[in-house]
């Protein structure tokens, strides 16, 4: 099985979702920690990770979301 991550960022107070970057995925590391460190890298609170049966991802299916709150954005909180 091969896997794609892409990372997401989110405003909820503006109402908009960007797709940021995509990476595939190293298969012989675990998911969870690649995924860490994406969100990190791209300050992304959300990646989707999706699967593909073959490594040129023309067929995908929705494989798990991961959301990391640490990277939420907080333009909410900000009174002007």
């Amino acid at each position: 099985m091969h896997y794609l991550a892409i990372t997401y960022d989110i405003c909820e107070h503006n109402h908009f979702v960007e797709e940021m970057n995509e990476y595939r995925l190293e298969p012989r590391v675990e998911i969870k920690q690649q995924l860490m460190n994406l969100a990190k890298k791209d300050v992304a609170p959300l990646i989707k990770v999706y699967q593909s049966i073959t490594s040129d991802f023309k067929e995908v299916t929705l494989y798990q979301e991961y959301t990391f709150k640490e990277y939420e954005c907080g333009c909410y909180s900000i009174k002007v």
